[in-house]
């Protein structure tokens, strides 16, 4: 793959972003575009295929022998097709790996973000080294990926690992997708925010209150991260509640697969131990005692760069 160059976009409901790099997967260049979603996927496509011809000018578009796609799930990889992302609420069955393919005429390959972000952990990030892994990504839903004997888990028509999706309390609050309890409605940015917002509401007082400038609209999960590091009681308890449903998940997950270390990114994981530490409390309390001590759970090394990562590693291997 001498002088031969690959595109990886990260698709996702807030922003997508695209990079070229090279065959030893060094980024070369690379753009951020917001995706305005409710714009519908006509639009969003053209966009994506500006950004790519303008990101890949680095080299010329002839020298690029693949495009690989990490986006919001669910999708069907086998056909590349998106179904119905909660993050990309109008598009639905869009056909991604059709429309890139017929504007540039090489490979296209489409994967879930955050199996791609669980594939860039394994490859470059905290999860080098080790042949079973559980990533989660925290950030305005909840997503993740498997690694098992180093492979990523595949399901057998959708894209496998929704486990923003597993039930931590089946009378917890409606979930984007319609069911209830699931993690993502518990643990995620939006949940996060959701949760501080109904407490001040209800008469809770908080430092939220003046950081958000009086207007709870306003209010993110970045917000009440930033408030509980210092000390605000509210937004401590809201992230720690958030921790703990995500240690029951977790949990979930040891028990299942059996990795050897579950990886936490996304948005929320820059929280740190504020997040990380309800997780290792849950599993110290919950887990079968023969698995609580062996899983280490940590915090992303690439951040947001997991699933641009994980693409390009992707696209390289499917190119050989």
């Amino acid at each position: 793959m001498n002088d031969s160059f690959i595109i990886a976009v990260d698709l996702g409901g807030t922003s997508f972003r695209v990079a070229l790099a090279d065959s030893a997967a060094t980024f070369l260049n690379r753009n951020a575009e917001p995706t305005r979603a409710s714009d519908g996927p006509r639009i969003g496509m053209q966009r994506i295929i500006e950004t790519i011809r303008t990101t890949a000018s680095t080299v010329g578009m002839e020298k690029i022998k693949g495009i690989a796609v990490a986006t919001a799930g669910p999708i069907d990889p086998g056909n590349g097709v998106i179904l119905t992302p909660p993050s990309l609420p109008s598009w639905h069955n869009v056909p991604l790996k059709q429309h890139l393919k017929e504007a540039f005429h090489i490979p296209v390959w489409v994967e879930s973000d955050a199996d791609m972000a669980a594939v860039g952990e394994h490859r470059f990030g905290a999860g080098q080294g080790y042949d079973r892994l559980v990533y989660f990504t925290v950030s305005t839903g909840i997503g993740g990926g498997i690694i098992i004997d180093g492979q990523l888990l595949r399901g057998s028509k959708i894209s496998a690992a929704e486990i923003g999706h597993i039930i931590v309390d089946p009378r917890g609050p409606q979930c984007n997708c319609g069911g209830k309890g699931h993690v993502e409605a518990m643990a995620s940015g939006t949940a996060i925010a959701r949760m501080a917002k109904e407490r001040i509401s209800h008469g809770s007082a908080s430092s939220l209150v003046e950081l958000c400038q009086n207007d709870l609209s306003r209010l993110t999960a970045e917000m009440v991260v930033a408030a509980a590091r210092k000390g605000d009681n509210l937004a401590s308890e809201v992230v720690h509640e958030a921790g703990t449903s995500l240690g029951i998940a977790v949990v979930s997950l040891m028990h299942t697969p059996d990795p050897d270390i579950v990886i936490i990114g996304g948005g929320v994981s820059n929280a740190g131990d504020l997040i990380l530490q309800p997780i290792r409390e849950v599993i110290a309390d919950r887990a079968m005692i023969d698995f609580r001590n062996r899983t280490k759970v940590v915090q992303s090394a690439l951040g947001d760069d997991s699933g641009l990562y994980g693409a390009i590693a992707f696209g390289l291997d499917k190119l050989g």
